[in-house]
């Protein structure tokens, strides 16, 4: 009998972590989309994780001679990183068009190479294939949102939901211990083709050094995740607040 309870118990506690990590998953995309109308606070992320002195130190050896690109204005590179994001939300269309001006020449000068443009296009389709994934998630936590409203089925407590979190962030913690920068490569290696480069040296890329490629990526993730954790709670709180008025 008691072990019956325990495995009820479990099921149940199973059940509900299911959920709360198909909540958090609800919440990535809408998280992504409104960081991505901000440029991913490149503005902000440029002057607090040091982008302009990372700039001053490899831009000007550029082994493609895209020279004086460390002598562009923080304004300049802002409106880069925009156009980039929008790129990358629109099939890849516009990255083989950005530039930028030389001062001592005026000379317009394209920022990427053929290998990263290639890449970024790379990101674009990532994005897309991802987009089916996404709807999916929403449809079966819409599905199981009206089941829980139907059913008037009773949400485990705070303390319940919380402890469940603790164990969704653990894991986090387990796979982030193997070394974050060995889980961004992992994760290039599996998202990108085998012949495509997603590695790029400094030297040889401005779009690494525009980016501080991978610390801003870093800054981003923890950003991102914050902010989905914050609109899991809010859904989450909001269905508690809905179910006890309904009853």
């Amino acid at each position: 009998m008691i072990t019956k309870l325990l495995m009820s118990k479990m099921r149940v506690n199973f059940y509900w972590l299911l959920f709360l990590l198909l909540t958090f998953m609800v919440t990535l995309p809408v998280s992504w989309w409104g960081m991505s109308k901000v440029d991913f606070f490149y503005s902000t992320l440029h002057d607090s994780i040091g982008i302009d002195t990372h700039i001053q130190r490899y831009a000007p050896h550029n082994r493609f001679d895209k020279t004086e690109f460390e002598k562009t204005s923080k304004a300049d590179r802002v409106a880069l990183f925009h156009g980039v994001v929008t790129a990358i939300h629109n099939d890849g269309i516009g990255l083989e068009s950005l530039s930028y001006t030389q001062i001592s020449n005026q000379k317009s000068v394209r920022l990427f190479t053929n290998a990263e443009v290639i890449h970024l296009k790379d990101v674009a389709n990532l994005l897309d294939k991802l987009k089916p994934v996404v709807f999916i998630a929403l449809i079966i936590w819409l599905i199981s949102m009206f089941w829980i409203f139907l059913k008037r089925i009773k949400l485990p407590s705070t303390k319940r939901f919380t402890l469940l979190a603790f164990i969704l962030l653990a894991v986090v913690i387990l796979v982030l211990s193997f070394g974050p920068e060995r889980v961004f490569n992992q994760l290039h290696i599996w998202a990108f083709p085998d012949n495509h480069q997603w590695f790029f040296y400094y030297e040889d890329s401005l779009m690494s050094t525009m980016m501080k490629a991978p610390h801003l990526f870093a800054y981003i993730s923890i950003i991102w995740g914050l902010f989905s954790i914050l609109l899991t709670i809010l859904l989450i709180v909001t269905m508690h607040l809905v179910l006890i008025k309904s009853r």
